[in-house]
Formats: C-alpha cells, structure tokens, sequence
C-alpha cells in the first residue's frame, strides 16, 4: 500500500460492525459517506444513515460518524494511522486509531480497525 492508492474521495459501500460473538452485523437504513485523504496528510470521514421509522435506543446513537485528523502509513505493510483533531465523538479527539487497509481486487478500499464500541471493517468506492 502506497500513499497514492489512498489519495483521493472516496463514498461509502458498506458498513460492518463485528459483535464479540463474531457477527457481522450491518447497521439497519440506508448508509452514506466520503473518506478524503489529502496528499498533505489530511483525512476527513463522514458516514451518515438515514433516519429509521422505529429505532432502537442503539440505532437511535448511532446516525452519524465525523471525524478530521491527520493520516500516515504505518510501518507494517497495509496499515494506516489516523489521528483525529476534530469529532463528533469527543473521546476520540486526539486518539490516534489504527486502521487495516487493503486495496480490493475491483479497485475498492477496505479499511478495518476498532470502533468506539465493536471492530468495525468500511468498503469505499472512489469517487470521479
């Protein structure tokens, strides 16, 4: 993994959240989102749902997810680090997050790491 295969816009194709017990599980109502990574070692994400008719009081948390920071490769191959300067997730304001990245055969990205609660796995398409 190179700095130009993350470079770019990217939209959100899928959102998994893995249980302890080991399920995949995909939050409920239609997702969207943009990864931006700048060749300045800028990364912004933002990942929305759109409002379900009856959620439960953890659907009801989890809406949205915006975070900017800086990026770099780690040392290992497919790694990449991300430390957020801003959030909407106060806890995570200075934290930098570890992240397993892969280049999908059909030119997608797939970025896994820990989320604020569970392992969480996104699949970005790139925009333009």
């Amino acid at each position: 993994m190179q700095a130009d295969d993350l470079i770019g816009e990217w939209k959100l194709d899928e959102f998994i959240v893995h249980r302890e017990s080991g399920e995949a599980f995909h939050w409920p109502g239609e997702q969207s989102g943009t990864l931006i990574y700048t060749a300045s070692g800028y990364v912004s994400v933002a990942q929305n749902r759109q409002p379900l008719a009856d959620p439960s009081p953890e659907d009801a948390q989890r809406v949205s997810n915006f975070y900017t920071g800086r990026w770099r490769l780690g040392e290992a191959p497919g790694v990449v680090y991300h430390t957020a300067l801003q959030s909407n997730a106060p806890a995570v304001i200075g934290q930098t997050m570890r992240r397993e990245v892969e280049k999908l055969p059909d030119g997608r990205l797939k970025l896994s790491g820990q989320g604020l609660k569970e392992s969480v796995t996104l699949i970005w398409s790139r925009l333009g």
